[in-house]
């Protein structure tokens, strides 16, 4: 059931290893009620109120001061350990128009307790609160299971972020492509910042990702959990090749893009080319008939100026000729 309180919003699920869950209202007693077989999940939506967030705290099974430290850090990515609990923030990107959004995302991980909380929405877990109502065996998984579940849906957002930066690498490689286009400069720029970013918030997360894989972190999890956790260290490499792959992909997009905005250039430099070469005959004609001297031809007969326009058209004639003969057309 979904607790308010002020703009504090926090969802409790219960999941027991009789094939059963349900939404629970959360309070003390629900906290100290949870059995060996059973796990607890709180979402919570956290308000700027320092009330709130204290009053969600008092409730859980967690030391109050470290969780409300890990809340009030700086929002980068972080793990720490406390003997019958751990904490860990990530950042999930949420895209947007411009820059993709981040998003703090705390976790408090004791037995049978899992509590996430941030202050904006992460799509990840509306989708895993949504395809586990029907999946009625997770009371069998403990809690460090189910912070293997989060994490990995954290890797797999930077993995679909990832593949929607390589679907606008596609769409401008079509672009690209094309004879004739926009310059698509600023475009890949922008591109190419969004990928960096992408990668220097994922990176950020190494020292998490490998802290929770190693052997002093699988005395609080237990040796069970231990390749699960390595298996997310897996997922997360996989991550960072891909994004590395799409940075890889813009600069083969830049390359083909460069090459077509050249390609175009030498076509304009060939076309006024072909225009001067042709005009330089009717340029010397004119200007040596312009001559003040006094010519073999009288001045004022029609006749000499259509025997000079034809002069003109043969050797333009002639020289379109020798240029297709040379392939140069």
């Amino acid at each position: 059931m979904a607790g308010t309180s002020g703009s504090l919003t926090t969802k409790a699920r219960l999941f027991d290893a009789d094939r059963s869950d349900r939404e629970v209202e959360l309070s003390a007693g629900t906290v100290k009620s949870i059995g060996d077989h059973q796990l607890l999940w709180i979402d919570a939506v956290l308000s700027d109120e320092a009330s709130d967030t204290r009053e969600l705290v008092t409730l859980l099974p967690f030391d109050r001061e470290a969780v409300e430290r890990m809340l009030g850090s700086a929002p980068r990515p972080q793990i720490s350990m406390h003997g019958a609990f751990f904490l860990v923030r990530v950042l999930v990107l949420r895209p947007s128009d411009k820059d993709d959004e981040r998003v703090v995302l705390d976790l408090a991980v004791g037995r049978n307790v899992v509590l996430t909380a941030h202050r904006q929405p992460v799509e990840f877990l509306a989708d895993l609160n949504h395809r586990i109502r029907g999946d009625t065996t997770l009371g069998k998984m403990d809690s460090a299971d189910f912070a293997t579940v989060l994490m990995d849906g954290v890797v797999t957002t930077y993995l679909e972020l990832t593949d929607e930066i390589l679907a606008a690498v596609d769409t401008l490689d079509g672009k690209a492509l094309k004879a004739t286009g926009r310059d698509l400069l600023a475009d890949l720029v922008a591109l190419r910042h969004r990928i960096a970013a992408v990668r220097r918030v994922l990176v950020a997360h190494r020292r998490v990702i490998t802290g929770m894989a190693g052997a002093d972190f699988g005395v609080i999890t237990g040796k069970e959990a231990t390749p699960r956790f390595a298996a997310i260290t897996e997922r997360f490499d996989g991550a960072i090749d891909a994004i590395d792959a799409a940075r890889e992909a813009l600069l083969g997009t830049f390359d083909i893009h460069m090459s077509r905005t050249a390609q175009r250039t030498n076509d304009v430099v060939k076309i006024l080319t072909i225009v001067s070469v042709l005009l330089l005959p009717t340029g010397v004609i004119a200007g040596f008939m312009g001559m003040n001297i006094k010519a073999p031809y009288a001045n004022d007969d029609p006749r000499i100026f259509w025997i000079v326009l034809i002069a003109i058209a043969l050797i333009a004639g002639i020289t379109m000729l020798a240029l297709r003969a040379r392939k140069w057309l």
